[in-house]
Protein backbone atom coordinates (compact mmCIF):
# COMPACT_ATOMS: atom_id res chain seq x y z
CA UNK A 1 0.00 0.00 0.00
CA UNK A 2 2.87 2.17 -0.21
CA UNK A 3 1.81 5.55 -1.48
CA UNK A 4 -1.17 5.43 -1.91
CA UNK A 5 -1.89 7.75 1.17
CA UNK A 6 -0.21 10.43 -0.76
CA UNK A 7 -2.38 13.32 -1.86
CA UNK A 8 -3.94 12.85 -5.80
CA UNK A 9 -3.63 16.31 -7.29
CA UNK A 10 -4.76 15.32 -10.86
CA UNK A 11 -7.03 12.74 -12.70
CA UNK A 12 -4.86 11.11 -14.61
CA UNK A 13 -2.98 10.12 -10.68
CA UNK A 14 -6.26 9.38 -9.47
CA UNK A 15 -7.17 6.80 -12.68
CA UNK A 16 -3.60 5.21 -12.18
CA UNK A 17 -4.05 4.38 -8.56
CA UNK A 18 -7.49 3.33 -8.41
CA UNK A 19 -6.38 1.14 -11.69
CA UNK A 20 -3.74 -0.41 -8.74
CA UNK A 21 -6.27 -0.66 -6.56
CA UNK A 22 -8.57 -2.87 -8.86
CA UNK A 23 -5.29 -5.06 -9.15
CA UNK A 24 -4.59 -5.51 -5.75
CA UNK A 25 -5.35 -8.42 -3.72
CA UNK A 26 -6.17 -7.87 -0.05
CA UNK A 27 -5.79 -11.21 1.84
CA UNK A 28 -2.37 -9.74 3.44
CA UNK A 29 -3.78 -6.62 4.23
CA UNK A 30 -5.61 -5.18 7.39
CA UNK A 31 -9.00 -2.71 6.98
CA UNK A 32 -7.60 0.00 9.42
CA UNK A 33 -4.75 0.07 6.93
CA UNK A 34 -7.31 0.77 3.69
CA UNK A 35 -9.85 2.84 5.39
CA UNK A 36 -6.72 5.39 5.68
CA UNK A 37 -6.50 5.99 2.00
CA UNK A 38 -7.40 9.27 1.83
CA UNK A 39 -9.23 8.95 -1.53
CA UNK A 40 -11.62 6.86 -0.48
CA UNK A 41 -12.95 8.60 2.34
CA UNK A 42 -15.19 10.37 0.67
CA UNK A 43 -16.52 8.25 -2.65
CA UNK A 44 -19.98 10.20 -3.84
CA UNK A 45 -23.47 8.74 -4.16
CA UNK A 46 -26.15 9.64 -6.41
CA UNK A 47 -29.80 8.57 -4.61
CA UNK A 48 -32.80 7.44 -6.62
CA UNK A 49 -36.48 6.45 -5.01
CA UNK A 50 -37.56 2.93 -4.43
CA UNK A 51 -41.30 3.56 -5.24
CA UNK A 52 -43.83 1.37 -3.55
CA UNK A 53 -46.01 -0.69 -6.04
CA UNK A 54 -48.43 -3.78 -5.68
CA UNK A 55 -45.00 -5.46 -7.36
CA UNK A 56 -42.53 -4.32 -5.46
CA UNK A 57 -41.11 -7.54 -3.04
CA UNK A 58 -37.71 -8.24 -2.13
CA UNK A 59 -36.31 -11.36 -1.44
CA UNK A 60 -33.62 -13.69 1.01
CA UNK A 61 -32.63 -16.91 1.04
CA UNK A 62 -30.85 -18.55 3.84
CA UNK A 63 -29.31 -22.18 3.31
CA UNK A 64 -30.59 -24.23 6.42
CA UNK A 65 -28.51 -25.61 8.74
CA UNK A 66 -30.62 -28.97 8.71
CA UNK A 67 -32.68 -30.40 5.80
CA UNK A 68 -35.48 -28.62 8.03
CA UNK A 69 -36.36 -24.63 7.07
CA UNK A 70 -36.03 -22.00 9.65
CA UNK A 71 -38.93 -21.27 11.93
CA UNK A 72 -38.05 -17.63 13.22
CA UNK A 73 -38.47 -14.51 11.33
CA UNK A 74 -35.81 -12.91 13.53
CA UNK A 75 -33.45 -15.15 12.04
CA UNK A 76 -33.70 -15.29 8.24
CA UNK A 77 -34.03 -11.61 8.29
CA UNK A 78 -30.69 -10.71 8.61
CA UNK A 79 -27.72 -12.04 10.24
CA UNK A 80 -27.01 -8.84 13.53
CA UNK A 81 -23.38 -10.03 14.16
CA UNK A 82 -21.30 -11.33 10.91
CA UNK A 83 -18.05 -12.77 11.99
CA UNK A 84 -16.80 -12.19 8.40
CA UNK A 85 -16.54 -9.15 5.87
CA UNK A 86 -18.95 -9.73 2.72
CA UNK A 87 -19.16 -7.44 -0.37
CA UNK A 88 -21.55 -4.68 1.95
CA UNK A 89 -20.72 -5.51 5.85
CA UNK A 90 -17.72 -5.84 7.86
CA UNK A 91 -17.59 -7.62 10.59
CA UNK A 92 -19.81 -7.24 13.59
CA UNK A 93 -22.30 -4.88 11.82
CA UNK A 94 -25.54 -6.67 10.31
CA UNK A 95 -26.64 -5.88 6.88
CA UNK A 96 -29.88 -7.39 5.36
CA UNK A 97 -28.88 -8.56 2.04
CA UNK A 98 -31.87 -9.23 -0.25
CA UNK A 99 -32.54 -9.67 -4.36
CA UNK A 100 -35.12 -8.63 -6.50
CA UNK A 101 -36.53 -12.10 -7.76
CA UNK A 102 -36.72 -15.56 -5.64
CA UNK A 103 -33.81 -17.63 -7.90
CA UNK A 104 -31.54 -14.47 -8.07
CA UNK A 105 -31.36 -14.66 -4.04
CA UNK A 106 -30.99 -18.54 -3.75
CA UNK A 107 -28.24 -18.43 -5.87
CA UNK A 108 -26.56 -15.79 -4.15
CA UNK A 109 -27.26 -17.33 -0.66
CA UNK A 110 -25.18 -20.15 -2.22
CA UNK A 111 -22.34 -18.37 -3.74
CA UNK A 112 -19.69 -18.79 -0.14
CA UNK A 113 -20.45 -22.18 0.01
CA UNK A 114 -20.13 -22.88 -3.72
CA UNK A 115 -16.37 -20.91 -4.11
CA UNK A 116 -14.89 -22.96 -0.88
CA UNK A 117 -16.84 -26.04 -0.87
CA UNK A 118 -17.39 -29.19 -2.94
CA UNK A 119 -20.63 -28.95 -1.69
CA UNK A 120 -23.49 -28.39 -4.92
CA UNK A 121 -27.11 -29.72 -2.80
CA UNK A 122 -29.17 -27.48 -0.35
CA UNK A 123 -32.00 -26.95 1.10
CA UNK A 124 -33.05 -22.98 2.03
CA UNK A 125 -35.18 -21.06 3.72
CA UNK A 126 -36.66 -18.04 1.08
CA UNK A 127 -38.53 -15.12 2.37
CA UNK A 128 -40.71 -12.89 0.29
CA UNK A 129 -41.33 -9.28 1.86
CA UNK A 130 -43.29 -6.82 0.57
CA UNK A 131 -41.98 -2.85 0.55
CA UNK A 132 -44.12 -0.71 2.47
CA UNK A 133 -42.45 2.45 2.84
CA UNK A 134 -40.14 4.39 -0.30
CA UNK A 135 -36.64 3.85 0.10
CA UNK A 136 -33.89 6.30 -0.95
CA UNK A 137 -30.85 3.99 -2.45
CA UNK A 138 -27.86 4.33 -4.25
CA UNK A 139 -28.02 2.41 -7.24
CA UNK A 140 -23.93 1.49 -7.92
CA UNK A 141 -24.01 1.60 -11.75
CA UNK A 142 -21.16 3.03 -13.26
CA UNK A 143 -19.37 -0.44 -14.44
CA UNK A 144 -19.25 -1.10 -18.44
CA UNK A 145 -19.18 -4.46 -17.34
CA UNK A 146 -22.39 -4.59 -15.35
CA UNK A 147 -23.97 -2.43 -18.43
CA UNK A 148 -23.90 -5.50 -20.71
CA UNK A 149 -26.06 -7.31 -19.34
CA UNK A 150 -29.69 -6.82 -20.94
CA UNK A 151 -31.07 -5.15 -17.62
CA UNK A 152 -32.03 -1.26 -17.32
CA UNK A 153 -28.84 -0.50 -15.24
CA UNK A 154 -27.98 1.59 -18.26
CA UNK A 155 -30.61 3.99 -17.79
CA UNK A 156 -30.05 5.00 -14.68
CA UNK A 157 -26.12 5.44 -14.93
CA UNK A 158 -26.73 7.72 -18.24
CA UNK A 159 -29.27 9.92 -15.89
CA UNK A 160 -27.62 10.35 -13.32
CA UNK A 161 -24.28 11.38 -15.26
CA UNK A 162 -25.99 13.86 -17.49
CA UNK A 163 -27.53 15.50 -14.42
CA UNK A 164 -24.11 15.30 -12.84
CA UNK A 165 -21.81 16.96 -16.29
CA UNK A 166 -24.62 20.14 -16.13
CA UNK A 167 -23.84 20.60 -12.46
CA UNK A 168 -20.37 19.80 -12.51
CA UNK A 169 -17.09 21.57 -14.17
CA UNK A 170 -15.43 19.58 -16.87
CA UNK A 171 -12.04 18.57 -14.52
CA UNK A 172 -15.06 17.84 -11.52
CA UNK A 173 -17.36 15.99 -13.45
CA UNK A 174 -14.10 13.76 -14.47
CA UNK A 175 -13.13 12.69 -10.92
CA UNK A 176 -17.01 11.92 -10.63
CA UNK A 177 -16.69 9.27 -13.05
CA UNK A 178 -13.44 7.99 -12.26
CA UNK A 179 -14.95 7.18 -8.32
CA UNK A 180 -17.93 6.13 -9.39
CA UNK A 181 -16.70 3.71 -12.20
CA UNK A 182 -13.90 2.11 -9.31
CA UNK A 183 -16.35 2.08 -6.99
CA UNK A 184 -18.79 -0.18 -9.08
CA UNK A 185 -16.00 -2.18 -10.26
CA UNK A 186 -15.13 -3.23 -6.66
CA UNK A 187 -18.95 -3.64 -5.90
CA UNK A 188 -19.04 -6.41 -9.11
CA UNK A 189 -15.03 -7.81 -8.41
CA UNK A 190 -15.47 -11.45 -9.17
CA UNK A 191 -11.45 -12.74 -8.36
CA UNK A 192 -12.27 -13.06 -4.33
CA UNK A 193 -9.59 -14.87 -2.77
CA UNK A 194 -10.83 -13.97 1.04
CA UNK A 195 -13.19 -12.01 2.72
CA UNK A 196 -10.45 -9.34 2.71
CA UNK A 197 -11.24 -8.82 -0.77
CA UNK A 198 -14.72 -6.89 -0.35
CA UNK A 199 -12.79 -4.14 2.08
CA UNK A 200 -13.42 -1.55 -0.48
CA UNK A 201 -16.87 -2.16 -1.40
CA UNK A 202 -17.65 -2.85 2.65
CA UNK A 203 -15.85 0.14 3.90
CA UNK A 204 -18.20 2.47 1.30
CA UNK A 205 -21.64 0.42 2.79
CA UNK A 206 -20.22 1.00 6.17
CA UNK A 207 -19.83 5.04 5.45
CA UNK A 208 -23.18 5.73 3.71
CA UNK A 209 -25.61 3.21 5.38
CA UNK A 210 -24.39 5.41 8.71
CA UNK A 211 -28.27 6.45 9.95
CA UNK A 212 -26.63 10.85 9.94
CA UNK A 213 -26.87 9.82 5.88
CA UNK A 214 -30.64 9.11 6.04
CA UNK A 215 -29.83 6.33 3.13
CA UNK A 216 -32.14 3.46 3.02
CA UNK A 217 -29.72 1.20 1.27
CA UNK A 218 -27.82 0.22 -1.76
CA UNK A 219 -28.51 -1.88 -5.19
CA UNK A 220 -25.80 -3.59 -6.95
CA UNK A 221 -25.78 -5.82 -9.23
CA UNK A 222 -25.78 -9.40 -9.06
CA UNK A 223 -22.61 -10.75 -9.54
CA UNK A 224 -23.80 -14.90 -8.74
CA UNK A 225 -26.57 -14.32 -11.31
CA UNK A 226 -23.38 -13.03 -13.92
CA UNK A 227 -24.88 -9.30 -13.04
CA UNK A 228 -28.25 -10.23 -14.45
CA UNK A 229 -30.76 -8.68 -11.99
CA UNK A 230 -29.82 -6.70 -8.60
CA UNK A 231 -29.01 -7.29 -5.08
CA UNK A 232 -29.42 -4.95 -2.42
CA UNK A 233 -28.12 -3.86 1.06
CA UNK A 234 -29.72 -2.09 3.44
CA UNK A 235 -29.29 -1.47 6.98
CA UNK A 236 -31.23 -3.57 9.94
CA UNK A 237 -33.05 -0.27 11.16
CA UNK A 238 -35.13 -0.39 8.33
CA UNK A 239 -36.48 -3.70 9.58
CA UNK A 240 -37.41 -2.27 12.72
CA UNK A 241 -39.56 0.92 11.19
CA UNK A 242 -41.64 -0.99 9.06
CA UNK A 243 -40.36 -0.43 5.63
CA UNK A 244 -40.79 -4.26 4.80
CA UNK A 245 -43.57 -6.89 5.84
CA UNK A 246 -43.18 -10.69 5.48
CA UNK A 247 -45.57 -11.79 2.88
CA UNK A 248 -44.89 -15.52 2.37
CA UNK A 249 -41.79 -18.17 3.19
CA UNK A 250 -40.95 -21.08 1.09
CA UNK A 251 -38.88 -24.01 2.15
CA UNK A 252 -36.62 -25.43 -1.56
CA UNK A 253 -34.39 -27.87 -2.77
CA UNK A 254 -31.46 -26.46 -5.33
CA UNK A 255 -28.77 -28.10 -6.89
CA UNK A 256 -26.01 -26.66 -8.98
CA UNK A 257 -23.91 -27.81 -11.33
CA UNK A 258 -21.01 -30.12 -10.07
CA UNK A 259 -18.72 -28.74 -13.06
CA UNK A 260 -19.71 -25.43 -13.50
CA UNK A 261 -21.48 -23.79 -10.40
CA UNK A 262 -21.62 -20.81 -11.99
CA UNK A 263 -24.58 -22.20 -14.37
CA UNK A 264 -28.38 -21.55 -13.73
CA UNK A 265 -29.74 -24.63 -10.97
CA UNK A 266 -32.01 -26.40 -10.37
CA UNK A 267 -34.36 -25.83 -7.88
CA UNK A 268 -37.96 -26.96 -6.78
CA UNK A 269 -40.18 -25.43 -3.97
CA UNK A 270 -40.75 -28.09 -1.37
CA UNK A 271 -43.31 -26.37 0.91
CA UNK A 272 -44.61 -22.73 1.32
CA UNK A 273 -46.33 -20.49 4.41
CA UNK A 274 -48.25 -16.95 5.01
CA UNK A 275 -48.82 -18.19 8.73
CA UNK A 276 -46.88 -16.53 11.24
CA UNK A 277 -47.28 -16.14 15.26
CA UNK A 278 -45.84 -13.23 16.18
CA UNK A 279 -41.66 -14.46 15.53
CA UNK A 280 -42.67 -18.17 14.33
CA UNK A 281 -43.13 -19.25 10.82
CA UNK A 282 -45.67 -21.71 10.78
CA UNK A 283 -45.25 -24.62 8.34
Amino acid sequence: MRGLNKKVNSNRRLAKRYKNLNRINFCKFKLKHISKISFLRKLPYDLHDLEVTDTNYIYRACINKTGEPFESIERIRFNPNPQFISRANVVGEGIGYYACAPDISIIEGCQDSLRNSDKRKFTMTVSKWKIKRMLSVQIVCNSKKTQQTGTDLHLFCNATKRKRSREMERKNYRTYFLKTKFLADQYAKTNIKCDEDYYISALHSKTILNPRNNIDGIIYPSIGYLYIGFNYAFPPRLFNNGYFELEEVFHINVEFDKKNYKKYPNWNIINSTRNFDNDRIIW
